[in-house]
């Protein structure tokens, strides 16, 4: 059938498949030697809804390209897929923070606005208001620049790790308790975390992943971050978070990967690495450590 035919019936455009043919993609079954009209089997649509599939993942052309000329090994598949998932999970973190920044301003500025007779100016609203919402706002390309600093300072055979730490059950302290309540149990962990960094790491730096994760990057090995790791649980569960209103245990997940510095060229990539890694801890249960060796 001809090109136009042939995308008509799979929901794509000619000027697609056109794309795809002078790249290597998807080639025509043949070509009228007289017109120059591309022609494709029926049968070939097989393939364009798996590079459509891929290509809506986020695959590249090329990276499809070498999914489909030939069989490939499952888990290099599964490996990309699960690269592509924590891209995603990192991203929406992102987003999911901002959203959350916006809830807040949105409140915000309902009061003002009632206050201000159904106006607003934005530097008249209390500072305190403002700093809130700008510490909620997760800053991580400070936190890449430290971290950068920190893998700059290594020796060859120096270790970092990334780990991530994860309230477990949060969403049930906001809507048990509140906002105001949920945010004090936040800057507890934080100061939790932030306590023992100090005690057992020399070097390291914490960033907000998002609203109820953190994330760690340091000069350290597995023994030091596992040892980290069991100080902040032991913490989390000595420390009486009924004194700042929430009236119930709380617990944590920690995830974390180790490598040796030369090996890590992408410091975004690692930290991202380390979603993967606590969603093992989160398999294993409340106060939970993972703690993995990095491959590349």
């Amino acid at each position: 059938m001809r090109i136009s035919e042939f995308a008509q019936l799979n929901k794509v455009t000619a000027k697609m498949l056109r794309h795809y043919d002078e790249v290597g993609l998807l080639k025509p079954s043949k070509i009228d030697p007289f017109t120059g009209y591309r022609c494709y089997d029926p049968e070939q649509a097989h393939y364009l809804n798996w590079i459509i599939i891929l290509k809506n993942l986020g695959f590249s052309l090329h990276e499809i390209k070498e999914a489909l000329i030939a069989p490939t090994e499952t888990s290099k598949i599964i490996n990309q897929l699960i690269r592509k998932r924590i891209e995603i999970t990192s991203a929406l973190n992102e987003q999911i923070q901002k959203k959350i920044a916006i809830d807040r301003l949105i409140l915000i500025l309902e009061k003002e606005g009632f206050n201000m007779d159904k106006q607003v100016h934005l530097l008249k609203i209390e500072q305190t208001s403002v700093h809130e919402i700008k510490k909620n706002i997760p800053n991580m390309e400070m936190f890449l620049e430290t971290a950068a600093s920190i893998t700059e300072l290594c020796a060859e055979n120096d270790d970092i790790a990334v780990f991530r730490f994860d309230i477990s059950h949060f969403k049930q302290v906001n809507d048990d308790f509140g906002f105001d309540v949920g945010d004090r149990v936040i800057v507890a962990c934080f100061q939790i975390i932030e306590s023992n960094i100090k005690a057992f790491l020399s070097q390291a730096a914490i960033g907000r992943a998002h609203g109820d994760e953190f994330v760690v990057f340091a000069k350290a090995g597995k023994e030091e971050i596992q040892k980290t790791a069991q100080a902040i649980i032991d913490d989390m569960i000595n420390f009486d978070f009924s004194s700042i209103g929430c009236n119930k245990n709380m617990g944590c997940y920690i995830g974390g990967l180790v490598a040796n510095s030369k090996n890590v060229t992408n410091i975004r990539s690692i930290i991202e690495d380390s979603i993967e890694v606590i969603n093992h801890a989160r398999k294993i249960g409340t106060n939970a450590i993972a703690i993995e060796s990095y491959s590349i």
